[in-house]
């Protein structure tokens, strides 16, 4: 594969396509509106269902998010409700089993995800982040990047050659089972001066989740949302 990658990028360099990691990111910065755009956006909601191949029904979500902070309320089919979050350094849930702390995630990947603005700091999460080549992925002739982010995990980004979008993942879990797992972006739409996908296709195993959002805005969101519950604080003592 490597040997391919290396050749479909001298063949990309021939065409005066993009030939460097920063390129790519920096014209996927200008697809989505600009670093302005992205700088400018400090709070986002999502109303979205999940359509599971291994479970009957679909979830509601509603996700909440500020730079490194964000709440999920997922309600289930039956009508319970789980919720999750991240106040910029516990992760937590809270459903019917009670409350618990993420232990099994590193911290930093935890806060990665919850990084609002994460195209304009990508490389800050990596060891190395690099472009390997351009290929297929998922029906699109992409700009694959190949990283590896400093807790360990094996990373493959891939950009639309068209249009510059980000066209999914090809990843390794960040818990301790290392999963690979897919991500397909699909159905950009403009939210204020930004573009956002507004439906996920998730592949883990033999299980695929798909994620459709009905609304997304980015109006703001009171402090309080992000704050922990009573019963995960009431767990942190254990913790020292």
């Amino acid at each position: 594969m490597r040997s391919f990658a290396f050749v479909a990028l001298l063949a990309a360099c021939g065409h005066g396509q993009l030939t460097t990691a920063d390129q790519v990111l920096d014209r996927y910065k200008q697809a989505l509106g600009g670093v302005d755009a992205i700088a400018g956006t400090k709070y986002e909601t999502i109303h979205a269902e999940v359509e599971r191949s291994d479970a009957p029904g679909k979830l509601a979500v509603v996700s909440y998010s500020e730079p490194f902070k964000q709440r999920f309320e997922v309600t289930r089919p039956d009508g319970t409700k789980v919720v999750s979050g991240f106040d910029g350094a516990v992760s937590w849930t809270l459903g019917p089993d009670g409350a618990a702390i993420d232990d099994s995630t590193p911290l930093e990947a935890v806060r990665r995800d919850a990084d609002l603005q994460y195209p304009l700091h990508q490389p800050d999460y990596f060891r190395n982040l690099e472009l390997a080549g351009v290929v297929d992925f998922e029906g699109k002739r992409c700009y694959w990047l190949h990283g590896t982010t400093h807790w360990g995990k094996d990373n493959n980004q891939f950009y639309d050659v068209a249009t510059g979008l980000l066209r999914g993942y090809r990843y390794q879990s960040d818990d301790k089972s290392a999963t690979v797992t897919i991500l397909v972006f699909d159905d950009y739409r403009r939210v204020g001066p930004r573009l956002v996908p507004t439906r996920t296709t998730i592949r883990s195993g033999k299980a695929v989740r798909t994620f459709v959002a009905s609304s997304v805005t980015d109006d703001p969101l009171p402090d309080s949302l992000f704050e922990l519950p009573d019963a995960v604080k009431a767990l942190l003592p254990k913790r020292s």
